[in-house]
């Protein structure tokens, strides 16, 4: 199959994220690399902030509460949950295929002005990027229903919102490097 067959079907398949949809914030970075010929994109998220439970692998992990936007306080009320519960907040990231190894590079070169860990995913059956932010947060935050982060709650949530500005006014750079 050709680039642009290929990129035409993968382009008009349905969502199959978590989420179900498409973050809005990430849109217009996706219309401006889907508009060339060379790329086209996989897989995205704006960055998110999210509170979660389980082994950390993805079947068996609980998602408690997400937000792919700014967050106050009330974010981190729970209701009285056994085991323990993480705050973890989630760069930038967006997966590219791309028509050939010289339009990868070129695009990995103007991402990584922004994205210092971007990088090539693979070379086999499909050239793919991933360009990523770095703005990650993970840590326990209660254990069996007891808050354990001692600090200003007032804080930490001027701590995640600061990352999530920072994704975006990154992305929005990259969008005009681009």
């Amino acid at each position: 199959m050709t680039f642009p067959n290929e990129k035409k079907m993968y382009l008009s398949k349905q969502d199959k994220s978590r989420k179900g949809d498409i973050d809005q914030k990430v849109i217009p970075v996706l219309e401006t690399i889907n508009s060339k010929d060379n790329y086209y994109t996989t897989s995205s998220c704006s960055g998110r902030v999210y509170l979660w439970t389980g082994t950390g692998k993805k079947n068996e992990t609980e998602w408690l509460k997400v937000s792919h936007e700014l967050i106050d306080e009330k974010f981190f009320e729970i209701q009285s949950q056994k085991g323990l519960v993480w705050l973890r907040v989630e760069p930038f990231i967006l997966h590219v295929a791309c028509n050939d190894l010289e339009a990868a590079n070129q695009l990995l070169g103007k991402a990584r002005q922004i994205y210092k860990k971007s990088c090539l995913l693979s070379a086999s059956n499909k050239i793919l990027i991933e360009i990523r932010g770095s703005e990650l947060v993970e840590m326990p935050l209660y254990l069996d229903g007891k808050l354990l982060y001692q600090g200003n709650l007032s804080w930490l949530v001027q701590l995640v919102n600061e990352k999530l500005q920072r994704m975006w006014e990154g992305m929005e750079k990259f969008k005009k490097t681009i």
